[in-house]
Formats: C-alpha cells, structure tokens, sequence
C-alpha cells in the first residue's frame, strides 16, 4: 500500500481522536476511541517501515486503553450496564468428575469435518494476534466447499479490503463506506444473499472481546472464537479472508447499514467452519445460537395441542424484557402460492428482535434475514408501530425510520405467529440456573432405529432431586464428519428424551412413560421436569433413523439445587436369550385364531419368587440387531407344568404384554416358585420372522431357566384330511380312519372358510349305528361344542390296527355342530382335520350322516 494511504488512515485516526476529547464521557467518545484504534491498527498493518510501526503500534494500544477506560466509565454511568453486567455473569459448571472415557469423548469431538477444534481452557493472548516484522498475515489452511450457487459467482478469497471493496450499498446517493471495521454508529441490518444459511443469519449474535467488551481488527487476520458444541466450550481459529463476488450477489452475510463491519462475516465463518463449510444447507436458529452462546435451545411446536398461546407469552415475555432469551421463529412447507400470497418463506428462519405488549396486543418484531426478503402482507408499514410511539426512543421517532421500518423487518401480532409460523426458537441464559451437571456417553447403532416401544439397548440415566423444583435435562447429539452436509440433508435422523418414575432403574420399554419428548431432527433436544424432593427420575435416550455408527452425546441437567446424574441401574442379572423363529408351519396367529397354540412355545422354571421380566424382539430379514417392525408381537406366560399349551384357559394365563406391537413387546411380573409356559405370537398367520425371546429374573442362572419347546408334531406325520364342507343341510360329516401300525394321534380341527362363530366337535368312535361308542372328542370343561374360531382338538390317543377292522365295526373321525340340518340358509362353512402321528394313518372320504 502507498504512503499516500497509509497517511489518510492516520488522518482519520486524529479525526476520530479529536472526537473524544469533544464528547468525552459520552457513547460517541467511546465509539470514537474504538475507532481510532482500529485505523491505526489498519495504517499498522500497511507500513513496512520499523519506525512507523512502532510509532502506530503504540498508538493502537493507547487508543485500546483509552476505549477501556471510556467503557468503564460508560458502565458506571449505567449507558451500557446492562449488557456489560450479562457479559460478566457466571455460568454454572459442571461439577462432576468425568471418566476416562468422558475425557476420550470430548477428545473425539475435537476432530470435526477436517479441523481441530480444541477445548477452550483460556482466552488468547495477545501474542496470538500479533504482527511481527516482516512477517504475512495469518492464513487459515481450512479447505471451505462453497454451494453450486456460490461457486457462480466465486472469484477467490480476499482479505477483508478487497472483500468489502466489491460490496456497494447506497444510501441517500451516497456509496456507504465499505472500510474493513468492527465499530459501527446506529442499527445493524444483518442480511444473506447468496448463502444457504438461514438459519445462522437469523442468529448472529453481537461479540465481544474478553477485556473491552467488543471485538477488535486483529493485525495478522487470525480471529480466535468460543463456540459451544460436542460437549464443550471450543476454540475456532479463522482468518479474515472471505470469498469475494464477481458479481453483485454478496457471498457471505453483511451488514447493509454498515457494508465495512466484517464481525458478522467473521463469525460466519467460524461457525460454517464446524458445520463443514459454505455449503451448510442451513439447521435452525436455536441451534446456531447454541453454538454460539451456550444458551439453552428449546424447541416450540406452534401447533401443537398441548401448547396454550397465552401461558406461553407469559412465560417468555417477562424473560425477554429481562435478557433472558433469545427468540427466532422458523416457518413449514408452504406453497409458492401461500408464499407470494402471505410475504413469507416456506422452511425459513426469522429473527424476533423484540416483543411489546399493549394492553391485549401482544406482537413481535420480526426480521427475515434474506436480502431481498419479503415481508408478511399483513405488516404495518412504519416504525414505531401504531401503540408503540411511547415505547420508541425520540430520535428514532423524528428520523426517517417514522417513515419505513428497515427493509424484511416487520410487526406480527401473536395470533399470526401462530398462525403462519411452525416453530419458536428459545434460547435461554444459563445463568438463571445455579447448578448443572454433564455426563458424556456414545450410543453404537450397529443397524438404523425404526420407532418402536423397546429402549433395551438405549442410554439411560438416573436423575435424582435433594429439592423439590424445575430441573431441565438437555441432550446434546454431537457433530459428526459428514453430518448435517448438503448430501447427507433430512436423513440425519431424530432424538427425543422419555422420562419414567422407576427409581432410576432401568426400563425396558416406552409403557408408562411420565413424560414423552417430542422427536426432533435437530442436534439438541430439551425436556423441562418439576421434580419432587428426594425423588430419582429413569431418562432414556430416544432415536428414529439414526444414522447407522457411533453417536456422541451430552446429556445436561439445569437445576437451583443440586442434582445428581449417573447411569441407570439394572434391576436385573444379565439375561438368558434364546432364539426362535415363526415359520410357515408355526406363524399361528392371534389368540383369535384357531392356530394360536401352534406358535412357537418355552418353558420357563423359577426355583424362588423373583421380579421377571420378559423381552421379545423380531429382527429383520438378514440382520440379527434391526426390528422387524412390520411384524406386530405379543408374549404371554401361562401356568402349566412346563410342556406345550393344548388348551388355554383364563385362569392359567398369569401375565401378557398388553396388545400387540410393532417389532417387540415387554412383560415384568412377579413369579411364584414353579413351572411355567410363555407363548410367543403375531396379530396375524402366516407372518413369518426370526425372534429373540430373553429372560431377565433377579435369580441366578440355575434357579431360572427358559428354553424352546419342541414344535407341536415334531418328529411326527402331519396327515391332512380332504376339506370339510358343510353347508346348511349338513350336520355331520364321517370319514374312516385306516390304521397300518400301532401308533400315537393328535388331532386338530381349523376353520378354513366361514364363520367362526359356529360351534363344532371333533370325535374318533369305534363302529356306527346304536353300537358306535365314542374314543375321543373336543369336548371338554362341561361343553360339548366349542367356537371353531380357535379350533379343536382331540388330544394324543394310542391306536392300534384292530381299532379300524371290520369285526369293530371300523374306525371313524367324525365331524359334527349342533341342531337339526336346514335348508333356510345359505351357509357354508370349510374345516381341515389335520392328524399328527407318528406311524401313517389313512383317512377316506367324507360324507355326511343324519342319525
């Protein structure tokens, strides 16, 4: 640069100083003095000769000085008290100690999307930032990927003189100076163009240095920030080159008030830096301001039942007025129609720079961060808004600003918002909370989580409260490589956090939760708790369509008394697994249907009462870890004396997990000492699966056992009989039975067409006629008929080759239902007899029999 510039900067630095001296005491002398600094921090950086550096060096560190004691002096006089006050207000810390593998977590999350980004254990020394003789200025080796749209009008980096030249705003007719600087006069007006990301635009946040309170040209372009994310307080390093434009399309955010203010732009960087680059499709805004602040991100559901507009106002505006929050709004999919028709962005943030009640008018005011933004159709055109002239400061009034409010800003009334908004954004201090405790973990998803009512295999924590009181408990998923990019866009899955009243015990399922948190697609989720003294809360972690790998998280709690978290506690001994399968022969049905007892069956043996608990999970085709959640499940435990169930009664049933789920159910019950039987079934036939059926009791593994049942007929003939027709002039149906060997036979009736509210019996007798006598039959507890819906049988009998002979008049299956036959209906109904033997048995032809 010329000496000819460098002299002109210095010029302005005396102008500027004279400022001061002219308004000293007041905010313009501070601004004054900040900028001062600043130019001849710029002249600094443009002169190469040793004696002007020092010269100018000196200088920019008496200007530094002197803005310090202007903004103390500021304070005192309470200009700036308010936010210099939240800038000093401590956070609560966690107190616990973190494990070895907390502290490997934490280390994990530091390599991120091909940077380092290290814990924050202090602030940076000045050393960092400085320019040393004959030394370039700090470049950041970070590779930046840039949009398609970018990539259009892409003409390089270019450090912020050559950057911010190319950005021409004007104003009055009048070019706005575009000078790099950190300081400006009047209100911002932060605004994207040809960047994605929404969402960071409508959360960009002021900075500030750790000593003047404001943020300061760095002589060799390194910026150092602290952001909030994977569990900790991080370091981001970027240098101050910004990709410039061929074109009048501006690729990173700026302020159109102020085209030279180069912090925005910086933090931009920053943060897209830890999102992987300038290509970030953009997440939410309370997400970014989590990043950005450490502020506590809550998600509100607008349209959600449960929540009421009233009580909600009352809650966030008197946290509002007070700096306790942050707000930005995020709209749904909305039509191009709706969107021209309405002024407002479909799947797009806004910013709520603030928030006035009048009487019953409750409003907001809202920025839409697109540079040519729209604004909602139903806005009031000037600022103040009609009722708020009191509320506005009286230069405002008098200016221009009476006339139009800034370009995308805009009024909505609260009715609106929830009207044509989806989602509120909350972000709250941490400080309004005296204590907080993390606990860091990793969740290994070997295949992707479907919805379902199982939590077996999920994080669970213990939550215990001295005091009654409000605690909230934050989940933190941590960035990944790859995650949350332009190709990995909407399949990053959601979280939820389900809090239970079980002692901090662990749960096996989603039943009887206290507390379900909705599922977000967001990295952070928030569940709020009124606690009871002395009581221990179960948390678990929820997913749907994770991606498949390894997750790190952070769990936090937020309480004003103390809170103690740790790992949820196992109720029992490792359990006993044994794995099984619907097949064609054994997928029977519901209990409804006339094959239920077909369904695969175990023996369950308990030597001493024990709190049991039983856990059943499908798996897909070709994986022993996914859930087949197309399959609908149901386990139920019966007494017996441990061999298959033939017939169930009412009275032997002891426990069932409820009605049928998707991929799994879940019994816990206590057991008497004994011998038990546990049926393993689907909603419907014929639905075919692999399962897992464990077995978790407080008893050691010999004093509780469970295994597979054989098959019912295994190891035998399945012999099926010709169809059965009866219709309505049938009443009874005879076929004979040809024995070869002496052999053993179940046999079996079910419905294969018609009603199955008619009632039949099945019988084996020896010989017709008034000599007949009855071997067998399914009648049993005083009923001689049954429903066929759940089918009948005729237990295992012995049978013998002279059983069918003639001398005996032959061996006959017979088949019959009450009453008369009739010829008044048209009814029909088809049942099969299938025989299980263990010889070959022949069975002929039916026919009917009228006694």
């Amino acid at each position: 640069m010329s000496t000819t510039q460098r002299l002109d900067l210095e010029a302005r630095a005396v102008a500027a100083e004279k400022k001061i001296a002219s308004d000293n005491g007041s905010r313009a002398s501070l601004e004054a003095a900040v900028s001062a600094a600043e130019l001849y921090m710029q002249a600094l950086r443009v002169t190469d000769n040793p004696t002007d550096r020092k010269r100018l060096d000196a200088k920019t560190k008496e200007l530094i000085s002197k803005a310090e004691q202007l903004k103390k002096v500021s304070d005192s006089e309470g200009q700036r008290g308010k936010s210099a006050s939240r800038c000093r207000i401590e956070y609560p810390v966690s107190s616990r100690k973190l494990t070895t593998r907390e502290n490997i977590i934490l280390l994990e999350g530091s390599k991120l999307n091909g940077a380092l980004f290290k814990p924050w254990t202090a602030p940076p020394s000045d050393e960092e930032f400085a320019l040393q003789d004959g030394q370039e200025l700090w470049t950041d080796d970070f590779d930046f990927s840039l949009s398609e749209t970018q990539l259009k009008h892409f003409d390089g980096w270019e450090r912020p003189k050559n950057a911010l030249a190319r950005v021409q705003i004007e104003r009055n007719g009048q070019l706005l100076s575009n000078e790099a600087t950190m300081a400006q006069f009047g209100a911002w007006d932060l605004v994207q163009d040809a960047a994605p990301d929404c969402s960071l635009s409508g959360a960009i946040i002021y900075p500030y240095d750790q000593q003047p309170d404001r943020p300061g040209l760095s002589p060799n372009g390194r910026y150092i920030l602290r952001f909030y994310f994977n569990g900790c307080w991080r370091r981001v390093e970027v240098d101050d080159r910004l990709p410039a434009s061929k074109s009048s399309r501006a690729l990173h955010v700026i302020d159109r008030s102020h085209p030279g203010l180069i912090w925005p732009a910086i933090i931009e960087k920053a943060y897209l830096k830890v999102r992987g680059g300038y290509d970030f499709p953009g997440s939410n805004s309370g997400t970014d301001l989590a990043v950005l602040t450490g502020w506590l991100p809550q998600q509100v559901f607008l349209h959600d039942e449960d929540v009421e507009p009233l009580a909600l106002w009352e809650e966030l505006f008197p946290a509002f007025t007070k700096g306790e929050i942050m707000c930005t709004l995020g709209t749904g999919k909305l039509g191009r129609r709706e969107q021209k028709c309405l002024g407002l962005g479909a799947e797009h943030d806004y910013a709520v720079l603030d928030m006035k009640q009048t009487d019953s008018t409750l409003e907001l005011l809202i920025k839409n961060p697109w540079a040519d933004g729209d604004v909602w159709k139903g806005a009031a055109k000037c600022w103040p808004h009609p009722g708020h002239e009191n509320d506005a400061p009286q230069s405002s009034i008098d200016g221009e600003d009476k006339v139009q409010m800034k370009p995308g800003t805009f009024w909505m009334d609260s009715n609106h918002v929830f009207q044509y908004f989806e989602h509120l954004y909350v972000n709250w201090d941490p400080s309004i909370f005296k204590y907080r405790e993390d606990i860091h973990f990793s969740w290994h998803l070997p295949d992707v989580i479907q919805a379902g009512n199982l939590f077996v295999d999920h994080p669970q924590f213990a939550i215990k409260t001295k005091r009654a009181g409000e605690v909230w408990i934050l989940l933190n998923r941590h960035f990944r490589t790859g995650d949350y990019s332009v190709q990995n866009h909407g399949k990053n899955g959601y979280i939820s956090l389900y809090l239970f009243n079980k002692d901090g015990g662990r749960v096996f399922s989603s039943e009887n939760a206290k507390i379900r948190g909705p599922f977000v697609d967001s990295p952070n989720t928030l569940l709020r708790l009124q606690t009871r003294a002395q009581e221990t809360y179960t948390v678990v972690v929820v997913s749907q369509d994770l991606p498949v790998g390894k997750h790190n998280f952070t769990l936090s709690t937020f309480s004003n008394s103390s809170v103690e978290v740790s790992g949820a506690y196992q109720t029992y001994r490792d359990p006993q697994a044994v794995k099984a399968a619907w097949t064609r022969s054994t997928a029977g049905g519901s209990s409804d249907s006339s094959r239920y007892l077909q369904n695969p069956q175990f023996t369950l043996r308990v030597e001493a009462e024990t709190r049991a608990a039983l856990v059943l999970r499908t798996f897909s085709e070709g994986s022993d870890t996914k859930l087949n959640t197309g399959v609908h499940v149901k386990v139920l435990v019966a007494s017996s004396d441990g061999r298959r169930i033939t017939k169930l009664r009412q009275r032997d049933m002891i426990a069932h997990s409820g009605d049928y789920k998707r991929g799994s159910a879940v019994i816990e019950t206590t057991l008497h000492r004994g011998t038990y039987t546990v049926i393993c079934s689907t909603f419907d036939q014929n639905q075919l699966s692999k399962f897992q059926i464990d077995f978790y009791t407080t008893l050691e593994a010999p004093q509780a056992f469970i295994r597979a049942l054989p098959a019912e007929g295994s190891g035998r003939l399945s012999i099926i009989a010709e169809p059965a027709l009866f219709t309505s002039q049938t009443s009874k149906l005879i076929a004979s039975v040809s024995i070869t060997r002496v052999t053993r036979a179940l046999w079996k009736t079910s419905l294969l067409s018609g009603s199955g509210s008619h009632m039949f019996k099945i019988s084996l007798e020896q010989g017709q006629g008034p000599y007949r006598s009855c071997i067998a039959s399914s009648s049993a507890d005083e009923k001689e008929y049954n429903p066929i819906a759940t089918g009948l049988r005729v237990e295992d009998i012995d049978l013998s080759t002279s059983m069918s002979s003639g001398q005996n008049g032959g061996l006959w299956l017979v088949l019959e239902k009450p009453g008369q036959a009739s010829t008044e209906s048209n009814d029909t109904t088809v049942l099969q007899v299938e025989v299980l033997s263990e010889e070959r048995i022949e069975i002929g032809q039916w026919a009917p029999l009228d006694d």
